[in-house]
């Protein structure tokens, strides 16, 4: 049953008057009411067209880049000024239209962010290559001004990324950047969601919360307006003062749902509703058609297509050429494990791989035969008396994990996926998978000699539950946001990563 609403008159204080409201009193004009009306939050530079800006800026930025490119080689402009001109607008639209119909990233990650931007910038350089092959006979173009246009490129992108995000986040803080959004109705995740909203979104200004009730309490900042009523809500719509609104709704009163959309209908804003339970266990969904009904993607395969044929040949080849420029040194670490401690050079060791099924990796031997622990029930300690001389600096290293280019040849394993655990791992003294309730979620793709939950430098002991729970985190989040650029930025950075990071023993 759909519950009675009541138009409220706001007073100083945040008394309420049950009088009705009239729309035109709504709006902020003290000559015309005597009614004391909380100020109108004014209207910021709306998230669209700051987004257009930047990335106009971008085009800018990218054609100063290729043109100052271009000018290191005076002899081909001289020669080929149509070439330099053709190649130059060729390469920025191809870039600039994979930007306009590529999907923002859903998270406020500067990684995955810029990934999917080099990745726009590889695939518009690719697209350049293979116009400049198919028309060689009228489009000249200079491989070196191609390599220093890919570099430049790379590090234009990164800049005006790193400026626009101080920009963005000082006008949202200034409260000149974002749309105005009301939230409607109180339920218990109000005040959950108006926390997620001021720390990870910068495209709104939370401009009030409306209870369909009086007795509702929510604890908000005080530029955050308690409001009560739809009415009041459309008023103010209809008067200009928002524009958005974001319904917090229980999902399974669909007849409250029906009667606020039908309601706001009335209204030019755009109108959102909270997910339901089991979406919020998502963090990224999409619409996908099946048959004549729009349904919402809960789970889609990462890697499919090109996409997953582009993994499959990168993991190959680079484990293969890794295989070959490593080969010495593996020889070298396995002699060296095997005067110090007769035995197998090898370890091997059930661990979790794709769809969760077992699988057995591959690492050099780093402890003494006797003391090998094939489940990780005991966690290695700095100094553990079970690890070897030799096993301790490939530990430290990593070098005990170049056995696992043999998983990777074999399809057992990715270059980058999530790190693969053995059965009984454990964090604070418990298993995973009673940490993490959605652990096996992280199984969904091939495990990986390396990941984002590693360079972000979650590796190492899981002596707290927040570990696991980290780097939990961190391996959802790629295998929502998986590319092949972000691959490579994932590559570099570990290669960046064991230099500097300390926490392997």
């Amino acid at each position: 049953m759909l519950r009675s609403t009541m138009h409220l008159r706001l007073k100083p204080g945040n008394d309420v008057d049950s009088a009705p409201l009239r729309p035109d009193e709504i709006i902020d004009d003290p000559s015309k009411t005597s009614v004391s009306v909380p100020p109108v939050r004014r209207k910021g530079l709306s998230f669209h067209i700051a987004r257009d800006t930047r990335r106009a800026c971008e085009f800018v930025a990218l054609a100063a880049a290729l043109m100052l490119s271009a000018s290191l080689f005076p002899k081909w402009i001289i020669n080929e000024p149509v070439s330099v001109f053709w190649g130059t607008l060729i390469w920025l639209t191809t870039y600039a239209g994979l930007c306009a119909i590529g999907p923002d990233s859903a998270f406020d990650c500067r990684t995955d962010r810029l990934a999917q931007k080099i990745g726009y910038w590889l695939k518009a350089t690719g697209a350049i290559i293979v116009l400049a092959f198919l028309s060689k006979d009228h489009l000249e173009l200079s491989r070196l001004w191609i390599a220093t246009g890919v570099m430049l490129g790379g590090v234009v992108i990164y800049g005006v990324m790193v400026v626009s995000d101080q920009l963005s986040e000082s006008l949202h803080r200034s409260g000149t950047l974002g749309d105005r959004l009301a939230i409607y109705g109180t339920d218990g995740r109000v005040e959950h969601l108006l926390n997620i909203l001021q720390n990870n979104d910068r495209r709104f200004q939370i401009d009030s919360i409306y209870g369909e009730t009086r007795d509702v309490a929510v604890a908000a900042p005080d530029r955050i307006k308690l409001r009560w009523g739809l009415d009041d809500l459309i008023a103010r719509a209809r008067a200009g003062h928002i524009d958005a609104i974001l319904l917090n709704l229980p999902w399974h009163e669909q007849g409250v749902v029906e009667h606020v959309m039908r309601r706001l209908e009335e209204v030019n804003v755009d109108v959102m509703i909270v997910p339901s339970e089991l979406q919020l266990a998502r963090r990224t969904m999409s619409i996908q058609r099946c048959g004549p009904f729009a349904t919402i993607a809960l789970y889609q395969r990462p890697m499919q297509g090109i996409g997953a044929l582009m993994k499959i040949a990168l993991d190959r080849s680079v484990a293969a050429l890794a295989l070959l420029f490593f080969g010495p040194l593996m020889l070298f670490v396995a002699a060296a494990i095997w005067i110090e401690s007769p035995g197998p050079v090898l370890f091997r060791q059930k661990r979790r791989g794709m769809n969760n099924e077992p699988f057995t990796m591959l690492k050099f031997r780093s402890m003494h035969i006797a003391a090998t622990d094939q489940n990780a029930d005991k966690l290695v300690t700095r100094g553990d008396a079970r690890v070897t001389r030799v096993g301790a600096f490939i530990r430290k290293t990593s070098l005990d994990e170049l056995p696992q280019l043999i998983n990777i040849l074999r399809g057992d394993m990715s270059l980058v996926g999530p790190r693969p655990h053995a059965y009984g791992a454990k964090a604070a003294d418990r298993l995973y998978e009673e940490v993490v309730a959605r652990y096996p979620a992280r199984h969904r793709v091939l495990p990986g000699l390396t990941g984002l939950a590693q360079v972000r430098g979650f590796r190492g002991n899981t002596l707290r539950e927040e570990d696991i729970i980290r780097r939990f985190d961190s391996d959802l989040e790629y295998i929502e946001r998986w590319s092949i650029s972000l691959d490579l930025v994932i590559i570099v950075r570990t290669a960046i990563t064991l230099f500097f990071h300390r926490e392997a023993y």
